[in-house]
């Protein structure tokens, strides 16, 4: 193709039709200059093409990372449930001086404990390293970015250390007035002395703090399903006009 071109410039120039060739020069170069607009527009295509698959994917990865972060809240929260039940039981069982019972004693084994909840981030740190820009959606980027960053917070480092303090006294309690053994395989626990136990106000009152920061826990673990789910929908909803499209 150049071969052909170099060859009419050189027939105008031959014929010493100076006019035509500078014409012809100027319509080459005015087609080297569209070769290179279009080159560059196919190229810019196919790099918004490839940003534009990385940005599915990655919000993909992010989706399956919230759907498994649910799924952990949600264990955690049964389990600050259980404990809820065990502590309610130890504190009734305590104020009415009832019999002590095996299930009882099953309680007694359970006080202690509570679950921490630790988001997978595994697709959000990729997207960090990519540039959270890659996620055209404001809606979308703006809400990774303040769950990840901001409001997991609440449910984690936060709930952490306000825990710290009752964490502290309800174990000091429980271990200053139970002792646990194994029966057969399964952990008991009783009082060690069980009239003392029933009058001991601060044993009575460390189960009552625990029973509250467990409710207060799961309130907030609640929130923090609540808000993980509204992040996912705007992203469900952008990949299925995705698909659409």
């Amino acid at each position: 193709m150049i071969k052909f071109f170099r060859r009419i410039r050189y027939n105008l120039m031959e014929q010493n039709k100076t006019g035509k060739y500078l014409k012809y020069a100027v319509g080459e170069i005015v087609l080297v200059v569209l070769g290179i607009l279009i080159a560059l527009q196919i190229n810019n295509w196919n790099n918004q093409k490839i940003e534009r698959n990385l940005e599915t994917n990655i919000l993909n990865e992010i989706l399956v990372n919230l759907k498994k972060d649910v799924i952990n809240i949600n264990s955690k929260i049964t389990f600050n449930e259980d404990k809820i039940k065990y502590n309610s039981e130890v504190l009734e069982h305590l104020k009415n001086k009832t019999p002590l019972t095996d299930s009882l004693r099953i309680a007694y084994a359970r006080l202690l404990g509570r679950g921490t909840f630790q988001p997978i981030t595994v697709a959000y740190e990729n997207l960090k390293s990519k540039g959270v820009d890659i996620i055209q959606n404001d809606s979308i980027r703006i809400g990774i970015s303040e769950l990840y960053d901001f409001k997991y917070y609440y449910i984690t480092h936060d709930l952490k250390y306000d825990y710290a303090s009752y964490k502290e006294w309800h174990e000091s309690e429980v271990h200053k007035n139970v002792t646990t053994s194994f029966n057969n395989g399964h952990l008991l626990a009783e009082p060690n002395n069980l009239s003392e136990a029933q009058e001991n106000h601060y044993f009575k009152e460390a189960l009552t703090k625990a029973l509250i920061f467990y409710a207060y826990m799961n309130r907030l673990y609640m929130i923090g399903i609540n808000q993980n789910e509204q992040v996912q929908n705007l992203i469900i909803e952008e990949l299925g006009e995705r698909e659409k499209a």
